[in-house]
């Protein structure tokens, strides 16, 4: 038992690193973005891990991804997938969807997953509540907006994920509008929400 957070060292970085590796699709993709423009845009891959585990917890029946950049994070999340389970992908920008269909079809997992090419927030109305997780990965300053939605649609005891919370570690408005969305959800009487150093930071919340 500890109160203290203990360091993470190159070793223990690298031994992280060599824990689980990435599904091969994964993998392949992290190859042909390397260098890439929008690289450091991908998924973490302790992030993508715990995705696939939450799918899997949670049943994995429907999933909500806002912000689908070019299919990283669904990739991780297909293969824990229920046989019935499907991801509705939202991505507002049209090139990086056809990128994430293209990644998404190679891997065959084509038909687990729907892209709506349009603004979240003009798509997210429109969608029918009962899903099992929500994972939010878009633009910043709509994070509240998204939140918002992502309680009315994930059901009781689904969960919901928010990534980028420290806001790169930078001492900004930006960054101080993530850190409230943390805030606001550890406050909110509908979740039961914690923050955890995952990559850049994420909520971790359950609808109750």
């Amino acid at each position: 038992m500890s109160v203290a957070r203990t360091p993470l060292s190159p070793a223990l970085t690298a031994w992280l690193d060599g824990v689980g590796a990435a599904p091969e699709p994964v993998r392949r993709l992290q190859h042909r973005m390397a260098g890439a423009e929008g690289e450091e845009m991908m998924t973490h891959p302790d992030l993508g891990a715990l995705l696939a585990v939450l799918v899997r917890a949670t049943g994995g029946h429907r999933v909500l991804e806002i912000g689908t950049f070019v299919g990283t994070s669904a990739l991780w999340m297909a293969p824990s997938l229920a046989d019935d389970g499907h991801i509705d992908c939202l991505e507002a920008d049209a090139g990086h969807a056809d990128r994430a269909a293209d990644h998404l079809r190679r891997a065959g997992h084509h038909d687990q997953v729907t892209i709506h090419v349009a603004p979240a927030l003009d798509t997210l109305p429109a969608l029918a509540p009962g899903y099992d997780l929500a994972y939010i990965d878009a633009d910043k300053p709509a994070y509240p907006a998204y939140m918002s939605e992502c309680i009315r649609l994930v059901r009781p005891g689904g969960v919901i994920v928010a990534d980028n919370i420290f806001g790169g570690g930078a001492d900004d408005s930006r960054a101080a509008g993530l850190r409230g969305v943390a805030e606001a959800a550890a406050d909110d009487a509908r979740l039961t929400a914690a923050v955890l150093p995952v990559g850049d930071g994420i909520v971790l919340a359950s609808r109750r």
